[in-house]
């Protein structure tokens, strides 16, 4: 915590605060401790937060005492809902019975307002995507306060910084976390060949929050149409039970077999490498040349660590 402090004709008052850097709207955790000369007891009494404007907008009583100082322990105020930096004041008002002296303290103490940060995930992009082909991604967004978003939406932006799609958040947060939400966007691929660098944006419709602009890159791999399909089975060369969910590889498309052990890869034609790779096994390679419709069977072999003739020899 962040520590102010300030003296006056005997008395002294002390603020520690964090963060010293809190989002619009947020909380900010205060602690304060009051102190005078001659050292009196002042549990009891209470001490106000007052803003840059002089208003109250907060108070706690002091409930410890040490044998030199009153303190209030933790206590929690909401932060101003607009960004800036900020000056308050921790005021102990005149209090003549408690000290012998009819003059009080105040400190002040500086933090900042921030607008919220937003966080945006994309996923489920194809590995690649034919010639002009539509793709489907998944996008969430996820605020730093966890704010709900009430018609926010994300703006898609392709290679040349034109919008290609705008979709509107979910009203709900995805299964099994706190407050990502998210949508589904369906999109287009350039016509011709490449990699390209797109962007998804989340606008924060929110006429009270302030909410920092945030963009995520991702990638848009585009390939010629595919003229083989390359079928794999995926088997454990000791049992020949298929291997389900395996990762096959032919770059730059991936797949997964299924409980067959069985994937299915469209390639155009001419060479390529084939990985096939599970859980515990040794990857697998095949090279090739793909000129029509192929079926390739891959033995994984188990790996089942190092022996201890393996260790010692």
């Amino acid at each position: 915590m962040v520590a102010e402090k300030d003296v006056m004709r005997g008395m002294a008052c002390s603020v520690e605060f964090a963060p010293d850097e809190v989002d619009a709207g947020g909380e900010l955790t205060l602690g304060c401790k009051v102190s005078c000369d001659p050292a009196a007891d002042l549990r009891g009494q209470t001490l106000l937060i007052k803003d840059q404007d002089d208003a109250s907008i907060g108070c706690a009583k002091l409930t410890e005492f040490d044998g030199d100082a009153s303190e209030t322990g933790d206590f929690v105020v909401k932060a101003p809902i607009e960004p800036g930096a900020y000056t308050w004041l921790a005021v102990f008002p005149d209090d003549e019975k408690a000290t012998g002296s009819p003059v009080g303290t105040s400190t002040p103490f500086s933090f900042a307002v921030k607008p919220h940060s937003l966080r945006i995930l994309v996923w489920d992009a194809p590995s690649a995507i034919e010639l002009g082909g539509k793709f489907t991604i998944k996008l969430g967004v996820k605020c730093s306060s966890e704010c709900s978003p009430h018609g926010w939406t994300v703006e898609v932006r392709d290679h040349d910084n034109e919008v290609c799609a705008e979709v509107t958040l979910s009203e709900e947060p995805r299964s099994g976390t706190t407050a990502l939400y998210y949508a589904e966007v369906d999109l287009r691929a350039p016509a011709n060949e490449g990699r390209y660098a797109w962007e998804a944006k989340a606008l924060a419709h929110d006429s009270n929050i302030a909410h920092a602009e945030s963009v995520a890159g991702f990638g848009v791999r585009v390939v010629p149409e595919p003229e083989c399909v390359l079928t794999v089975l995926a088997i454990d060369r000791e049992s020949r039970a298929p291997v389900e969910g395996a990762t096959v590889a032919v770059h730059p498309y991936t797949t997964l077999t299924d409980e067959r052990g069985v994937a299915e890869v469209n390639i155009p034609k001419g060479q390529y490498r084939l990985f096939v790779s599970g859980k515990n096994y040794f990857p697998f390679r095949s090279d090739g040349v793909a000129k029509t419709d192929a079926v390739i069977e891959a033995e994984l072999v188990l790996d089942s660590g190092l022996s201890d003739e393996d260790l010692w020899s």
